[in-house]
C-alpha cells in the first residue's frame, strides 16, 4: 500500500520541461513531500538553479498537479534556494 507522499511523489514526477520534455524531477528541481496529516501536504522544492526564471512555472504545477491526487486537501509550498524564494512562497500559499 502506498502512502500519501509516495502517490503526491510519483505524480510530480510526470512534470515535464516543455523545450525538452525532459523530467523536472530531478534534473531540475529537489522534491520532498511531507504528509502532515487530515489531508494536508508540504512540498519543499529547491531548484538546481537559484536564479531559474522558470520556477514559479514549476512550483504552480507542482501544487496543481499535487491537488489532483485523492486524499489531497491543501498543499504548503516551500521553494528554497532560490532569489525570489519568499516571494515564490507568498503568491503559492495564500487563498485557497
Amino acid at each position: 500500500m502506498t502512502t500519501l507522499e509516495d502517490e503526491v511523489f510519483s505524480r510530480l514526477r510526470s512534470i515535464r520541461d516543455p523545450v525538452s520534455g525532459a523530467p523536472a524531477i530531478p534534473l531540475l528541481l529537489t522534491v520532498n513531500v511531507q504528509d502532515l496529516g487530515d489531508g494536508l501536504v508540504r512540498i519543499v522544492i529547491s531548484p538546481r538553479d537559484p536564479y531559474s526564471p522558470t520556477l514559479l512555472s514549476y512550483a504552480e504545477a507542482v501544487k496543481s498537479v499535487a491537488l489532483k491526487v485523492a486524499g489531497v486537501k491543501k498543499i504548503l509550498i516551500e521553494c528554497r534556494n532560490h532569489v525570489m524564494a519568499d516571494l515564490i512562497n507568498m503568491r503559492l500559499n495564500q487563498g485557497p
